[in-house]
C-alpha cells in the first residue's frame, strides 16, 4: 500500500526555533536535537538545505568542535573552534573569509555537533573521517578562496 499523503512543510522563525534547541538541550529534555542546516559559512562541507548536524548538550570545547553559539540574543552560528583562550573560544566557518571570525565566551555554546549527515551519509564528528577532511581544509587555508570559487562554479 502507498502512502500518498504530502509532507507538510512548517517554517518558523530562527530565533523561535533556535530558542526551542536550547531548552531542549540545556535542560536534557533530549539526547539529541537534528537540525537541517541553512546557509553557505560552512562550505564544501556541509550544504544550505541539503545536509543534517546533529546536537547534543555542550561538552567541553576543543579546537575543531563545530558549535552551535548564541552570539547575542537571538542570533545563533554553527561554526568550527579555531582558537580558545582561557574562557574566550574563537571560530570561523569553513567557507568564509579568513578574517571573518566570531568570539564568545564558553558559556554561550547551545550544542555541540556529534553527528554530520552528509547527503543522507552519517559521519561522527569525532571520526577519522571528519579529523582528516577538517585537517586537509586547515591545511589548504592559503588557497581556501580559490578552491571555494571553483567550488562554487561547480556545484
Amino acid at each position: 500500500m502507498t502512502d500518498n499523503k504530502q509532507k507538510k512543510v512548517l517554517y518558523i522563525k530562527n530565533a523561535a526555533f533556535f530558542n526551542e534547541v536550547k531548552q531542549l538541550l540545556r535542560k536534557n529534555a533530549c539526547n539529541s536535537v537534528t537540525i537541517v542546516v541553512r546557509g553557505y559559512s560552512m562550505r564544501p562541507f556541509l550544504e544550505d538545505l541539503r545536509d543534517k548536524v546533529i546536537l547534543s548538550s555542550p561538552k567541553p570545547p576543543q579546537k575543531g568542535q563545530v558549535v552551535l553559539v548564541e552570539l547575542e540574543p537571538d542570533t545563533y552560528i554553527l561554526h568550527k573552534i579555531i582558537k580558545i583562550e582561557g574562557n574566550t573560544i574563537t571560530m570561523r566557518g569553513d567557507g568564509n573569509a579568513l578574517s571573518q571570525k566570531e568570539t564568545f565566551q564558553a558559556d554561550k555554546i547551545i550544542g555541540t555537533v556529534t553527528t554530520f549527515i552528509r547527503k543522507g551519509r552519517e559521519i561522527d564528528a569525532d571520526s577519522r573521517l571528519w579529523r582528516t577532511y577538517s585537517a586537509t581544509w586547515e591545511f589548504l587555508r592559503p588557497i581556501r578562496r580559490l578552491l571555494l570559487a571553483i567550488y562554487r562554479r561547480i556545484i
